[in-house]
């Protein structure tokens, strides 16, 4: 397979010009940009994220499992591009760019190599998992999980984990709002109805 090159951009996410091997990009400490999906539902008013096991094969945190899916965008990529080929790579599901919901950009400065601007998308998955297909090799196994017992498990197991407890906090606090927001305006609907 032949390796991808990267753009590279400042601190500020302004694309440089420069174009870089993944393999460089991840030696060097250059920024570049990847995508994070986290698909979840709503399951008995509480939360759950659809978490998989990284591949054993994967260059970082191989053998742990994570909360998000996504990538790396390719040279000249938008963001929302990479993020609908990243859900269609990774498990073969073809998605809408109007049927995700955007995040925030988020530094990612956990490592002096690695360093990178993520977007972050969710996607309300309200389908069967056997829906999935996981054919890139990346993926060994996927499963529902709630909120607190993710939180637990890396607070507990970090080693088993690819996220930090505090990644995962801002993502899980992020839909935990728009949930509260959104039943706020349905109560608002509903007193205004009456």
């Amino acid at each position: 397979m032949q390796e991808e090159y990267f753009d590279i951009v400042d601190e500020s996410d302004n694309i440089t010009g420069e174009k870089k091997l993944r393999s460089i990009v991840h030696s060097s400490g250059d920024w570049h940009r990847s995508v994070h999906i986290y698909f979840y539902r709503f399951q008995n008013k509480a939360i759950e994220f659809l978490i998989h096991l990284r591949a054993k094969t994967k260059d970082l945190y191989p053998n742990r499992w994570d909360t998000k899916l996504g990538g790396h965008l390719k040279v000249g990529e938008t963001w929302n591009k990479a993020a609908k080929r990243e859900i269609n790579e990774e498990i073969g599901l073809k998605v809408k760019i109007k049927n995700l919901s955007e995040g925030e950009k988020v530094k990612n400065t956990k490592s002096l190599l690695n360093r990178e601007i993520n977007k972050i998308y969710y996607y309300n998955f309200d389908r069967n998992i056997n829906d999935l297909k996981f054919d890139d090799g990346e993926v060994q196994e996927v499963k529902w999980m709630a909120v607190s017992d993710i939180k637990n498990g890396i607070k507990n197991h970090s080693d088993k984990w690819a996220p930090s407890i505090e990644e995962f906090i801002r993502v899980s606090d992020f839909l935990i709002s728009e949930q509260n927001k959104f039943n706020s305006d349905i109560l608002l609907e509903l007193k205004c109805l009456k």
